[in-house]
């Protein structure tokens, strides 16, 4: 016997440059960071990231007071398209525009290569897609994700 808990996101996109000031110091995010980035992602969001996912492509953060405030980075790659992943702020950092900041940046970056940039979000998460939307994602469709895993 299996347990299915479903987390219904919302599938957004943009293909068109967002135009916003960047006013943080961006780096891009090497193996010396990987600590920080997994610190970050633990208290921010622990369920879908996995040691390793940072190496898939390119990771991006602004540090305040030598600390990873907020990352974003890349995913799954495809012909026409590559997933923004892990768009997250450190929560003594929400709400200052590092998070948005970097949002930009990688979907720019994934435009730049005539790509769309794309990533799912909780269809609950109403203050993000508000954000989103704003920037000029839309919503492309409701998609679940399923955590399967063993009744034990």
């Amino acid at each position: 016997m299996t347990i299915a808990n479903e987390l219904v996101c919302l599938q957004m996109n943009i293909r068109e440059s967002i135009d916003i000031p960047i006013i943080n110091t961006i780096i891009k995010l090497e193996e010396s960071h990987r600590e920080d980035l997994l610190e970050l992602v633990k208290i921010v969001y622990p369920e879908y990231f996995k040691s390793k996912t940072a190496t898939f492509r390119n990771y991006y953060g602004i540090y305040k007071d030598n600390q990873l405030a907020a990352s974003t980075g890349e995913r799954m790659q495809m012909n026409d398209f590559i997933e923004v992943s892990t768009a997250i702020a450190h929560p003594d950092y929400l709400g200052k525009g590092s998070a948005k900041q970097l949002l930009a940046h990688t979907a720019n970056a994934i435009i730049a290569q005539n790509k769309s940039a794309f990533f799912h979000v909780y269809e609950k998460n109403i203050a993000a897609i508000n954000l989103y939307e704003k920037l000029g994602f839309k919503t492309r469709r409701k998609i679940s994700f399923w955590h399967i895993r063993k009744k034990q």
